[in-house]
This record gives C-alpha cells, sequence and structure tokens, in this order.
C-alpha cells in the first residue's frame, strides 16, 4: 500500500457515529470497501452508503478494520488534515483587495493560505474564482453535479478583471462560469467592492450580466472592501464611505424590487457593514430569503436582533445577588449589541456594560468582531473595571478551540484580565451563562 495515499484524521466530531465507531483522531484512512480514496469528494460519496467496510493505519502503525452500518446519506463525522484529502488547489491570482495579502507578519501559518479549490467551495461555502478551473475538472463538477458553489465575481468586465483579479487569466473565470451555469451548476456570488474600481456603472454592469445568465445565479452579495494598516506594498484602494453605502443600500433597494418581481427573488444582497456604516435599519428576516450568504455578513445582525426579539421582558430571569458584566465587541456590531445590552439592563441587580474595541492589530480600519484578537482585548480592557464577568462574541476565537488570531488564548486572557471571561454566539446563551454564573 501507497503510504501516500493515507489520508490523515484531523478530527472526529464529538458524538458522531466515527466515535462511537472508535475511530480516533491521528489515524489514517486507508480504503472504503477496499477501494483508495482519491480526496474529499470519493469520501463523500463512498461515506454515504448505509454499509461502509474502513481501513485504518492507527497511529500506533498497525492496520484496523472497522465495519459500519448507519442511515444512508448520513455522514461518519471525520474531518481530514488537508480537508480537500488531497494536494490543495492553492489561489494563484494578485487580487488588488485580498485581506489575505494584508495579514500581519507572524500569525499561524494557516492564516497565510489561499484556497482556490471546488471542493471547498461545494463542501464548506469557500469562494473560489474560476479562473484556474481546467476542463476536467469542471466536467468532474458537471458529472457528480457539485452544486451550489461559491463564486468571486467581482466584475464582469475582461479589462477591469485582469486588473482586480492580477492575472491574464482573470477572463477565463467567466467562461467557466456560463459553462457551468449551463450545464446545470448553480452558484452563489460575492463581489467585493472597491470604490473606483468595479462601483458605480461598473457594479450595474457586473450584476446585469450575471442576472443575464439565469436562474443558476442564486443570489449575488456585495461586500464591502477590507484594508488593514499592513497594504505597503499593495495598490491603494478607498474604503467605503458613509455617504457611498447610504448611497448604495437607496439604489440596491430598487434593484430589489425590480428582481423580486422579475425572479421571484430580491437576487442583490448587502453585507451588514453597510447598513451600519450608513446607520440604517437592517432589513427583516424575510428580505434575506433564508440568508444564502450568511458567512459573507449577509444577515448576521438580522438573526441576532430576531433572537434578541424572541426573549421578552417576562423571560428575564430574577438575580439574588449583584452582578456587573462587560461586553467586548467590535464597532460594526455594537448597534445590535447596545440593543441587547439595554434589554439585559432590565433585570434587577445586573449591570451589563458594552465595550467596543479598536482593531490595533491589523489596523482601526478594520471594525468587524470576528477579526479581534487577544492583544486587542488586553490592551483596550487591561485598565478598565471590568465586574464579575466579560463576554466576547464566540467569534473572535477559531472554531473548536479559545484560541485568538494571534494565538492568545482565554485562559491567558482571563489571566491578564483578571475576570473571567466567557464566549457567546447569541443573546439566548449569553443569558444563560448569566443565570449559571448568578446561581453560583
Amino acid at each position: 500500500m501507497n503510504q501516500e495515499k493515507y489520508h490523515l484524521i484531523d478530527q472526529v466530531t464529538p458524538g458522531s457515529i466515527a466515535e462511537l465507531a472508535g475511530i480516533k483522531p491521528g489515524w489514517r484512512l486507508v480504503r472504503i470497501d477496499n477501494q483508495p480514496v482519491a480526496d474529499i469528494i470519493d469520501f463523500k460519496v463512498m461515506e454515504a452508503d448505509h454499509r461502509l467496510v474502513l481501513l485504518f493505519m492507527t497511529d500506533n502503525g498497525f492496520f484496523r478494520r472497522i465495519k459500519i452500518k448507519k442511515p444512508a446519506g448520513k455522514a461518519l463525522g471525520l474531518r481530514f488534515d488537508p480537508p480537500t484529502m488531497a494536494p490543495m488547489q492553492r489561489c494563484r491570482n494578485r487580487c488588488i483587495f485580498c485581506f489575505i495579502d494584508q495579514n500581519p507578519p507572524g500569525m499561524r501559518r494557516p492564516l497565510y493560505i489561499k484556497d482556490d479549490d471546488y471542493r471547498l467551495s461545494f463542501l464548506y461555502g469557500n469562494f473560489i474564482t474560476l479562473n484556474r478551473l481546467n476542463q476536467s475538472e469542471i466536467e468532474r463538477i458537471v458529472k457528480l453535479q457539485l452544486s451550489p458553489l461559491y463564486a468571486s465575481i467581482h466584475t464582469t468586465d475582461p479589462k477591469l478583471r485582469r486588473t482586480m483579479f492580477g492575472t491574464k487569466h482573470a477572463e477565463r473565470g467567466i467562461i467557466n462560469l456560463e459553462q457551468l451555469v449551463k450545464s446545470g451548476i448553480k452558484f452563489h456570488v460575492q463581489v467585493v467592492l472597491c470604490p473606483g474600481y468595479n462601483t458605480g456603472e461598473q457594479l450595474r454592469k457586473t450584476i446585469l450580466e450575471l442576472d443575464y445568465l439565469g436562474k443558476g445565479i442564486l443570489s449575488v452579495a456585495l461586500v464591502p472592501v477590507g484594508l488593514t494598516g499592513f497594504r505597503d506594498s499593495l495598490p491603494g484602494l478607498e474604503k467605503v464611505s458613509p455617504k457611498m453605502a447610504e448611497d448604495l443600500i437607496k439604489e440596491v433597494t430598487e434593484m430589489q424590487n425590480y428582481y423580486l418581481e422579475k425572479r421571484g427573488s430580491r437576487f442583490v444582497f448587502l453585507a451588514d457593514e453597510f447598513y451600519n456604516l450608513s446607520g440604517s435599519s437592517l432589513p427583516s428576516a424575510d428580505e434575506y430569503e433564508g440568508y444564502p450568504q450568511l458567512e459573507n455578513g449577509v444577515g448576521i445582525g438580522r438573526i441576532f436582533l430576531e433572537e434578541l426579539n424572541a426573549i421578552s421582558e417576562k423571560d428575564l430571569p430574577r438575580l439574588d445577588r449583584e452582578l456587573k458584566v462587560s461586553v467586548a465587541t467590535g464597532f460594526t456590531a455594537r448597534p445590535q449589541l447596545q440593543k441587547m445590552v439595554d434589554l439585559f439592563n432590565k433585570i434587577s441587580k445586573l449591570h451589563v456594560s458594552l465595550v467596543p474595541v479598536k482593531n490595533n492589530y491589523f489596523g482601526e480600519e478594520v471594525t468587524v468582531s470576528g477579526l479581534l484578537t487577544g492583544s486587542d482585548l488586553i490592551r483596550t480592557l487591561k485598565h478598565k473595571q471590568l465586574g464579575d464577568m466579560l463576554f466576547i462574541p464566540g467569534v473572535m476565537v477559531k472554531e473548536g478551540s479559545n484560541v485568538f488570531l494571534d494565538d492568545f488564548n482565554i485562559e491567558q486572557l482571563a489571566q491578564r484580565l483578571g475576570v473571567p471571561v466567557f464566549t457567546a454566539n447569541g443573546p439566548a446563551e449569553m443569558l444563560n451563562k448569566i443565570r449559571e454564573y448568578a446561581g453560583k
């Protein structure tokens, strides 16, 4: 057996079929039903069966065969390193706005990796450019009907695409998009708006041409360019201003009304940052049409508010003792979190304070909570009276761990600040943790 074909298991989901079968992280998957596994797509197809015979090499070098019977289509609960179970397709574009190219030095190596892999797009919603997709990959996508995919488009204009993507292959992305749509593959696409490049008439042209491709384009998310303090070797870009955000909201609202009548969908959606930047109210939950681009920051604030609105004053707990709570956040989410703080302060004996934190690690232009680091929190909070508990949004730490982007962890943060630190992914979770802590 060829050692290179062994696939390292990185994670076993707690409570999953794989964990119950005794499969461990650190083992290597060799075969399924005596067949080699080429990549994650092969694995997903194979694991869908209701009877499986899996061959592993354990962490001590022995081979072990495990038979599993399960409901057809149910996942085993395995994650691999690399996630593709094969060489990852790396991004070879040089986009003028690429956020990863703006990362500060000294971060974890994986944070500098740029993938452009259709397998990760299908499985995890990663955005791909389609610029380097070859014909064999297109044929595989069509044969297996790997849909929907998520694509970074930014503009449909050939010349502007070469400028924005920084590659002569940029025109190929639209050709590949058209071929895949004609073959029945559906897409959610994103447009990172860079003022002076793909805004105004160029944006209108892009949306019209995406609409022309028909129902194969499911949604278009417009996202403001993110600028860090590490752009010395990159082209100068202008940030989106509050006035630009306000004008864009008006224009997109008109587009949404038009497409709702034409397509039965609003089609074009704006990231929350535009509404917060302009001081506008977020759209209603219905207007997000099921939140197709949540990972792009489109509707996260509305989901938060819907959860908050579901908490009535009669649901608020009674506390037996005084409790002071601080909530740290980035500036983007401040309007939504302030509403939560106002509600929670109606609880007798509870005192909640909201503390916006500037991002010194990436630069003050970066205002989303998910890019705040442990060092940012320490710098802002170390001299403040934080009370009995400090809450931070769960997006600040790596999923499945307690580690910030700068490798600080929650325990270190709590030690430096002298206060217990808790994560919460919404008002209900925060309220439950306050109730539990107060009851101790």
